[in-house]
């Protein structure tokens, strides 16, 4: 293969998997453990040392009305799952449509936990149809066509638009290698 560190990323992003509801605590967490438990569900996403969720961050979604407020300073598996979800998305979308994006799932969907893990399988299989024909087809890129339901419309086309994204971002980051070290074999 002519790009060996775009064919291991993919082969590592065509395996994320979020943290569904009942794999997070049942028990009440401090802001410590809810950013532990946040970064590495999200590691992935980790692009050197920039931070991508810190305790000024998580009171600002709390002070915005974008999440609930936290009872006596502690978090629960529905905040750890606002953060997840508004971390990942603010790669994208400005905070103000991740606000209204989350409230719509949520009366789409009906609660909290079935809304965070529609997100969930969302955000796997989007990264999987973007980053699998990588590894599947030198050239061209297919991807394969999806049937999507109306009511998961929204969050299909962000989570593909994140996968996309993070996509892109790796081929500029290795042509750019390769440019530099043009003796290099990616």
């Amino acid at each position: 293969m002519n790009n060996l560190e775009l064919y291991e990323y993919s082969k590592t992003m065509s395996k994320v998997k979020l943290p569904v509801w009942d794999d997070l605590p049942d028990f009440p967490i401090y802001c410590d453990q809810l950013l532990q438990i946040v970064g590495d569900g999200i590691s992935f996403m980790q692009n050197g040392d920039e931070k991508l969720i810190t305790k000024s961050m998580v009171n600002n979604y709390v002070k915005w009305g974008m999440m609930p407020k936290p009872v006596k300073k502690k978090y629960e598996k529905m905040h750890i799952a606002y953060v997840i979800v508004i971390t990942i998305l603010k790669q994208v979308l400005p905070i103000s449509k991740i606000k209204d994006g989350i409230h719509l799932q949520v009366a789409l969907q009906g609660n909290e936990k079935t809304a965070y893990n529609s997100f969930c399988e969302a955000f796997e299989e989007s990264m999987r149809e973007v980053f699998v024909p990588i590894l599947e087809k030198n050239s061209p890129y297919i991807m394969e066509e999806r049937e999507i339901k109306y009511e998961k419309l929204a969050i299909s086309s962000i989570t593909t638009a994140l996968s996309s994204k993070l996509l892109t971002e790796k081929i500029i980051e290795t042509k750019i290698k390769n440019i530099n070290n043009p003796g290099e074999k990616l």
